[in-house]
Parts: structure tokens; C-alpha cells; sequence
């Protein structure tokens, strides 16, 4: 018996660390540390390190008009509804619908059900499922910018 045990604990040990490693998926992983449902910590903690950077949802010319810069994001997000949607008259591609998040596009493109489109961020790494759940949250509790 004590043998199974001394065997049993390294291999417990080296399973924990495969999982620990596994940060950037789309698991269930801890979100960042201090992200809250708050726009303000939702743009500290995703938005400015995942999606306004270099080339990407930023500066002048942003793809789509999505600009997620600090002060942007809510005015670029909230019942706005998607250039690329192809009926703006009758939308179906809003990028957030407060107190919907199942509705909303941007939680489509974090998650990857969208149907219009790539996944974001483009090419991953992918947000981990709790904090695409923050982000939902945020939506859920009204989306106040």
C-alpha cells in the first residue's frame, strides 16, 4: 500500500500541473485576478491587454468601427449594432444588448457561436470561459458603461 502511495502523489502532482498550465484556453479557468463585471474592469483587465492593441481594435481606422480603447468601448459597443450586420433595419448582430448577453454579438464572438465572422480575439489566444462569464455577467447586470 505505501508504495501506491508514494507513486500515486507525483502522479497527482504532475496531473495538477497539466491542468494549472492550461490558462489560455477556453476552459473554465480563473479569470484575471480583480476582474469584476464592471466596464471599468472589464477594459482594464480584457479589453485593453486582448483587443485594443497594435492592429487590432484601435486608433483611427479600427476593424468595423469597433474601438475599444479606453473611453471608446462603451459608446462603440452598447446597442450598437454591427456594420457587417446584413439587415440593419430589423438587426440581428447587436454588439451588446444589456441584460441579454445571449443576444449580444460580442458575447458570440468571444465565445465562438458566432455565425458572422471569426472568433475573437482573431487567431486566439481565446478568452477562458469564466472570463467570457465575467464579460456575460457584466451584460447581464444592465452593461452600464
Amino acid at each position: 500500500m505505501k508504495s501506491g502511495t508514494v507513486i500515486a502523489r507525483p502522479l497527482l502532482a504532475a496531473a495538477l500541473l497539466t491542468l494549472a498550465a492550461c490558462g489560455g484556453g477556453s476552459g473554465g479557468n480563473a479569470p484575471p485576478t480583480g476582474l469584476q463585471p464592471t466596464l471599468v474592469s472589464i477594459q482594464d483587465n480584457v479589453f485593453s491587454v486582448s483587443c485594443a492593441i497594435s492592429s487590432c481594435h484601435t486608433g483611427g481606422n479600427p476593424p468595423f468601427g469597433l474601438r475599444l480603447d479606453p473611453g471608446f468601448s462603451a459608446g462603440n459597443l452598447i446597442n450598437v449594432v454591427s456594420p457587417r450586420d446584413p439587415d440593419p433595419a430589423n438587426p440581428t448582430y447587436i454588439r451588446v444588448v444589456p441584460g441579454d448577453p445571449d443576444a449580444s454579438f460580442l458575447i458570440q464572438k468571444l465565445d465562438g457561436t458566432q455565425t458572422l465572422g471569426n472568433r475573437m480575439p482573431d487567431n486566439g489566444p481565446y478568452l477562458t470561459t469564466a472570463t467570457i462569464n465575467v464579460i456575460r455577467q457584466w451584460i447581464q447586470d444592465g452593461a452600464l458603461p
